[in-house]
């Protein structure tokens, strides 16, 4: 099963929601002290589909000595890597669950901002395609016979249907940017159902740009790096050793470059504001407390606290995604559709009534 998983569907990513699903069994075995190489090999008998194939396969790996984080590498593309630096700040800490529950919650969140986003996309979208289609139809169709009409009249052609005449006759080459910026919409939205999208790149850059999601996503990005510092401090693991790994563990490559240079000073001797490239990657409070509190005895409280307050903004941030997002982008649409059909029909048929009028004696 191993080799199955290894040389098949095991190098193909997994999904966020199966990634969540694989999280919550080591989370629960973990918890209930159950050896996790007999746990995700009694688990892989139930669970679905792939996972059944990748617990099966880290179970059979851990079975022949390998640790967790050696069975995880072992799987390739199958396990982001931002999984695997939360697994490996967890053992560090020796609190595995907790870290593990963590990355579950912004990865929860991840999901949950993709979602409200293609909801929030289809009905406009639908909308879109059948005014960019009567569109293409008016321009095509219906201008050229405005356009004779004027001619046969002898009026004189104003610059709004000019332009739309000129529009159809370039069809061709508009045409087919619509249905091609489909096609590539869905499948960015099917990269963005990867797990590895939790690694920042891509679509999830993408994501960014839109309304309220782009603080979200921060959000739980710096919750999960305030976490599992936070983890590793109370744990005593290295303070520069501690950044790389909170900052891989966040999902951000910004956050995590960030945290590297400022172990980088810690590791040389100069104090952590020396890495003055690396100030911008964090949000402003979490940005102050790395830099300048990381020896005050409340640092470890101060983290969490940070996680806690952040956390919660991302949380509200998800809310109103989910509510204001598709009233705006309907909205949006409607307002350029009626600008496109006032434009395409109506001032060429008021322009050509107004011309007859004109002209009668």
């Amino acid at each position: 099963m191993a080799d199955e998983v290894q040389n098949g569907a095991g190098h193909r990513p997994v999904t966020i929601d199966e990634l969540i699903a694989l999280n919550d069994e080591i989370v629960a075995l973990t918890r209930a002290g159950i050896p996790l190489e007999r746990g995700l090999l009694a688990a892989g008998r139930d669970l679905p589909g792939r996972l059944r194939g990748i617990a099966t396969a880290l179970g059979e790996r851990m079975s022949r000595g390998e640790s967790l984080p050696e069975a995880l590498e072992s799987s390739g593309a199958a396990v982001p890597t931002v999984y695997r630096a939360v697994v490996e700040a967890g053992l560090r800490s020796g609190r595995l669950s907790t870290a593990l529950e963590g990355l579950a919650a912004y990865a929860r969140g991840f999901a949950e901002a993709r979602r409200s986003v293609i909801l929030a996309l289809w009905y406009p979208l639908l909308v879109i395609v059948l005014a960019y289609g009567l569109f293409l139809g008016i321009v095509t169709l219906v201008i050229p016979r405005f356009v004779a009409a004027f001619q046969s009249f002898g009026l004189p052609i104003n610059w709004s249907l000019r332009l739309l005449h000129r529009l159809g006759e370039a069809a061709w080459v508009w045409g087919p940017l619509l249905p091609i910026g489909l096609v590539l919409l869905v499948a960015a939205g099917a990269v963005s159902g990867r797990a590895t999208a939790l690694g920042g790149g891509g679509v999830f850059g993408m994501l960014r740009w839109l309304p309220w999601t782009g603080s979200m996503l921060r959000g739980y990005e710096a919750a999960s790096y305030a976490d599992v510092l936070a983890l590793l401090v109370e744990h005593q693991v290295p303070y520069p050793r501690a950044l790389v790994l909170a900052g891989e563990a966040s999902g951000d490559p910004a956050m995590a470059g960030s945290s590297r240079k400022i172990a980088e000073a810690v590791e040389r001797g100069l104090p952590p504001g020396e890495a003055d490239d690396a100030k911008s990657a964090f949000p402003p409070l979490l940005k102050w407390l790395l830099l300048g509190g990381s020896r005050e005895a409340n640092f470890v409280d101060s983290l969490r606290q940070m996680a806690d307050r952040y956390r919660g903004k991302a949380r509200n941030r998800s809310e109103a995604l989910r509510i204001f997002l598709p009233t705006f982008l309907l909205f949006g649409l409607g307002a350029t559709a009626t600008f496109l059909y006032a434009l395409a029909l109506f001032i060429p048929l008021t322009s050509l009534w107004s011309s007859l009028s004109n002209q009668a004696p």
